[in-house]
């Protein structure tokens, strides 16, 4: 593509020509010859530091904010933002993929990555062509690929988008984040629907206020369309401020107001399944899922509501329900024969998603114990940490604290902080995680060890090195070790 065309609709200072564009990025790791490079800054690197590097790599055009050296060996055009120019160059370069797909985009602190699948799911089972994307990486044929974010940057969404439409998928439910949504990531995607789960305490390190964070998932709605439609959690406080803000059509669920278009009348939740009765357009409707907590029934119903809005019947959605599996990491429960224990994964690492998870045990533990396996990321959000450990300790009789992506962060700061939540002395630190989560299990007797915080991970994330380590694989090890 001309370098002009990759420029449409944006403004700039500079003098870009006819020449040919093959590449856009802004990684100088990644430049090859024709690319377009853009320098943004991160948390670490700054792009611009970076141009000259990448202009001997092969770079035949480069993005700045002013900052950029003075050079006659490739044009350099000059933008205010960079970052936010940048979702726009990708729009303009992969043709605006997203026009010609049905974006469904979940945003709220807690119930993204489930809510993504389930709709996928539904979709599927109903013969309609779908691929989510998020945490757990972008579904393709052949299996889902990891991505690294749980909305990717700009020029990376673009690209898989453009992918997606090119394999003749037309729904795409996927996770927007808070950070996505201010690192202006998803300003050139066109969302058809927009759900709303839940606000709870999390990512202060990088919102600063409780009150940014929500203004930040609150610019998704404010930039839909008139044609677009919104679907809303009726019991999160923060709803009535959204539909205040919204210019389109929008829809609640809920349990605790009968005014919901889709609203939770009972619910029975035990280990293997939970079952709901929910009202619809004056009609009830019984649905079971092998989902358990009252969470996930939440996470079932914007799914529905999501479902129902796009053209489905409650006919086609209740079978579709009742076959959907675990979600991988979450609430994930494995039957340890030895001991008569239950391991429960789960990503669970704020506060909000603490309570819920822990509410949710506590409701289907029936006598046995709980002991709780847990350790909060490094560089990350202080505060929350003495709030999880409170949580903790409050349900668990005994906890093991260990590391979960110390990142930069001294392990010993992130215990000291997590510690001091505690008034209690009933827990033991073990820095491995895979040896607490050990000690966990075979110390324990008819307990459910519940290990939070990294769920599907794949890695410990040490400074910026990724070591191999899953939770998962350690307690599947675990029970073919000590098979009788």
């Amino acid at each position: 593509m001309e370098l002009k065309k990759v420029l449409k609709n944006i403004e700039y200072n500079g003098n870009p020509d006819e020449r040919n564009i093959l590449n856009i990025t802004h990684d100088s790791r990644k430049v090859k010859q024709g690319t377009l490079f853009i320098a943004i800054s991160g948390e670490k690197n700054d792009g611009h530091d970076f141009i000259f590097e990448a202009i001997e790599k092969g770079a035949t055009a480069v993005i700045a904010n002013g900052r950029a050296p003075v050079t006659d060996k490739v044009p350099i055009i000059q933008v205010k933002n960079p970052r936010k120019i940048m979702s726009k160059v990708a729009a303009n370069f992969f043709d605006n993929p997203s026009q010609g797909l049905k974006i469904i985009g979940i945003t709220g602190t807690n119930g993204k990555t489930t809510t993504t699948q389930i709709i996928d799911h539904i979709l599927k089972f109903n013969k309609i062509s779908s691929s989510s994307l998020g945490t757990l990486g972008f579904n393709t044929p052949s299996g889902i690929i990891s991505n690294g974010f749980t909305t990717p940057e700009s020029i990376d969404l673009h690209q898989i988008l453009r992918t997606i439409k090119d394999g003749g998928i037309n729904f795409v439910p996927m996770e927007i984040s808070s950070h996505a949504i201010e690192l202006n990531r998803v300003d050139d995607i066109d969302v058809d629907i927009a759900i709303y789960t839940n606000i709870g305490l999390d990512h202060l390190d990088f919102h600063k206020t409780q009150e940014n964070y929500f203004k930040s998932k609150l610019k998704l709605f404010k930039n839909l369309s008139k044609n677009s439609i919104a679907i809303l959690n009726s019991d999160d406080d923060y709803c009535s401020r959204i539909i205040k803000s919204i210019n389109c059509e929008y829809y609640t669920y809920g349990s605790a107001s009968k005014q919901s278009d889709l609203h939770m009348i009972h619910y029975n939740a035990w280990f293997d399944y939970s079952e709901a009765i929910l009202q619809y357009e004056g009609k009830k409707y019984p649905i079971q899922t092998d989902l358990i907590g009252k969470f996930n029934l939440y996470n079932l119903m914007a799914s529905i509501l999501c479902c129902l809005k796009i053209g489905l019947k409650f006919e086609n959605i209740i079978p579709a329900i009742k076959q959907i599996g675990n979600i991988n990491g979450r609430l994930e429960k494995y039957n340890i024969p030895i001991n008569k224990n239950i391991a429960i994964i789960d990503y669970a690492h704020s506060p909000d998603a603490y309570d819920n998870i822990f509410k949710t045990i506590l409701e289907l533990k029936g006598n046995k114990e709980i002991v709780t396996v847990f350790g909060c990321g490094g560089n990350r959000d202080t505060s929350k940490r003495p709030l999880m450990a409170s949580i903790a300790e409050k349900y668990s009789e005994y906890i093991y604290i260990t590391e979960d992506n110390p990142r930069y962060e001294k392990n010993e700061n992130i215990f000291k902080d997590i510690i001091s939540g505690f008034k209690k002395n009933n827990y033991k630190i073990i820095k491995d995680r895979k040896k607490a989560i050990i000690e966990a299990l075979e110390n324990s007797s008819d307990s459910i060890i519940l290990i939070l915080g990294k769920g599907a991970e794949n890695y410990q994330l040490i400074k910026d090195i990724k070591y191999p380590h899953s939770d998962i694989d350690i307690i599947k090890n675990y029970i073919n070790e000590n098979k009788n």
